[in-house]
């Protein structure tokens, strides 16, 4: 019989419950495994297929191919970060990685794949080292973002009904609506690609149920300025199809995808010289909130965050200028601090007093 390292407790290895697993399992099959797992969530799914394949890689340099995953060693977690960091990714994608790869060791532990000399526990302590040298980075989206909504606002509608200007005006009117979603909404790409007409009533909806990031659902919010330029759109299509956001070429009625989304704000962002995403509107509206004093549990709601400790990891630093207002609004010099006390406090002081001597002067006292 062969050797074996692991034992699977659930169904979905290829065997039957119980079946050991030989050690001769590589890391790209269980990876492969672990992926059809999140099959219905494509963007996640996506996501963790790039990290897992950029995993892969730095297992691949360091113990030679195929990667058997009995190599897993406790210290993978905090080599990850520093092969990621070695070869220039950003902090933002070292971190996407990184729940990626935690995703997949969560799946190993629970279905019995680790090792037996593999602890989870030891692997995240060790990484934990490398974590407090590099925070989540603080997104700083460009102050000048409203400028894009703004470029597509002030563009002229060409008149005419011929083919040529109706597509041109719809194209127009189609990026109005998108940027002034995505700035309302703080919505991401691919919840404003998926709305319907029906989701916002043609611009009559004000709150949006969206099916966000997990399969979860929740609300969006639309100003009147976006359900107006939603409203605008609508009605110069003048058509029936489903999808809000449709492609007026070739494919005419067809959902507009994601790259064309992105296409729409950066190409308003290469004409102004911005260097500006979708995803920036969100950062942008999350630290203007912060910045007006919404406290962040909203903020969580409204963003879409399932754990609060996601929205105060990536945001909460910019809450310090609410914190230096409240800060500043309650905090007293020492002499204001002492003529408030002595206020209160007289009839008690004079009591604490030597015979004879005099009480500190208490103007506030006189002009209570």
């Amino acid at each position: 019989m062969a050797n074996t390292a692991w034992c699977i407790t659930l169904a979905g290895m290829g065997g039957v419950v119980g079946e050991a697993v030989p050690d001769t399992l590589t890391l790209r099959e269980a990876i492969g495994q672990f992926l059809d797992t999140i099959l219905q969530d494509r963007n996640t799914h996506r996501t963790y297929a790039a990290g897992l394949s950029a995993f892969e890689a730095f297992m691949a340099d360091r113990e030679g191919s195929p990667v058997l995953l009995r190599s897993l060693q406790d210290d993978v977690i905090e080599g990850f970060q520093l092969y990621l960091l070695d070869r220039g990714y950003s902090r933002f994608t070292l971190r996407t990685y990184q729940a990626a790869l935690s995703a997949f060791l969560n799946y190993l532990l629970v279905h019995d794949l680790t090792p037996v000399h593999f602890s989870l526990a030891k692997a995240r302590l060790r990484a934990r080292r490398t974590n407090r040298r590099f925070p989540y980075p603080a997104p700083v989206p460009d102050p000048a973002l409203p400028l894009i909504i703004k470029y597509y606002d002030e563009m002229a509608l060409p008149s005419g009904e011929d083919d040529k200007a109706r597509a041109t005006r719809l194209r127009i009117l189609r990026s109005r609506a998108i940027v002034h979603t995505l700035y309302s909404s703080a919505g991401r790409i691919a919840e404003v690609a998926s709305l319907t007409r029906r989701d916002v009533a043609d611009g009559r909806q004000a709150q949006v149920i969206v099916t966000g990031k997990g399969n979860k659902q929740r609300f969006i919010y639309l100003t009147d300025l976006a359900r107006k330029a939603i409203a605008d759109y609508v009605h110069a299509r003048a058509d029936a199809y489903v999808p809000l956001f449709i492609s007026h070429g070739r494919d005419y009625g067809k959902r507009l995808s994601k790259v064309s989304i992105w296409e729409t704000v950066k190409r308003a962002a290469r004409a102004l010289q911005l260097d500006v995403t979708p995803h920036d509107f969100r950062h942008y509206r999350a630290r203007q909130m912060l910045d007006e004093g919404a406290p962040l549990e909203a903020i969580q709601e409204i963003l879409g965050h399932s754990d609060i400790s996601t929205t105060r990891k990536v945001y909460a630093i910019y809450s310090h200028r609410s914190v230096q207002e409240i800060f500043n609004g309650a905090t007293l010099t020492p002499d204001e601090a002492l003529r408030r006390s002595l206020a209160a406090d007289e009839p008690l002081l004079r009591q604490a007093l030597p015979d004879g001597a005099d009480a500190p002067d208490n103007d506030i006292a006189k002009e209570r």
